[in-house]
């Protein structure tokens, strides 16, 4: 039987981009680059742990 825990520091994070304003959601440790769909404009960068957000952070989900 497997149980899978709720890491409490992987999150879900809903972000808005500070060129268009255009909200996304996003994994907090992601893997890979994260653009936004709109204008192309780099949010999150990727670190190899924990993601560079260099975007406004609105809620975390």
């Amino acid at each position: 039987m497997l149980f899978f825990m709720e890491n409490k520091e992987s999150k879900f994070l809903k972000i808005s981009c500070p060129r268009c304003r255009k909200t996304q959601i996003v994994f907090g440790k992601s893997a890979t680059r994260v653009k936004c769909s709109k204008c192309n404009k780099l949010l999150i960068k990727n670190t190899g742990g924990k993601a560079k957000i260099k975007a406004r952070v609105q809620e975390i989900l």
